[in-house]
């Protein structure tokens, strides 16, 4: 996956945080990862694009409507994740796996201009932070802790700083 461009949705209308929206040459297909799990998170990481999932295993499966999904871990084990659910990159940050930051992502250059009809998905913050350097907006990302569980999530900022 190569990074081609980005621009930050501020988001300004309404009370959300930023979004970093990111063009990208081609989007790994989750049998190109290799999974690793922990505390019931599995993150699988391929040249900065990242996929997770929160399964912890028989009983955890009404994520997704039940639907199963095939990952090969690390060590090259086929596993059977049978209704995992989504989680988000807070949780992930809280792993060994972090630092993550959830994205819009493209392959078509026009979603990047009309600013809509992206896919959700998630960057290692080093393939997020080269990405906001291609955005036209002067940026940066900052740490922020939210929720009750104490979760690390970093946020487009503006560097002229004042809010996001």
């Amino acid at each position: 996956m190569k990074l081609k461009d980005a621009q930050v949705d501020w988001r300004e209308d309404v009370g959300n945080d930023p979004r970093l929206e990111v063009l990208v040459d081609e989007i790994p297909d989750r049998s190109e990862l290799r999974f690793e799990h922990e505390d019931g998170i599995w993150c699988g990481i391929k040249d900065g694009f990242v996929s997770y999932f929160a399964w912890s295993g028989d009983g955890n499966d009404g994520g997704y409507s039940g639907r199963s999904f095939e990952v090969t871990t690390v060590d090259g084990e086929q596993v059977t994740l049978k209704g995992p659910w989504s989680s988000r990159a807070g949780c992930v940050n809280k792993r060994q796996f972090g630092p993550v930051v959830d994205v819009r992502l493209t392959t078509d250059p026009s979603v990047l201009e009309q600013g809509y009809t992206f896919k959700s998905g998630t960057l290692t913050l080093s393939a997020a932070k080269q990405a906001i350097d291609l955005a036209d907006a002067d940026a940066h990302f900052e740490r922020v802790v939210k929720f009750d569980s104490d979760e690390p999530y970093w946020v487009p900022v503006r560097d002229s700083g004042g809010d996001a």
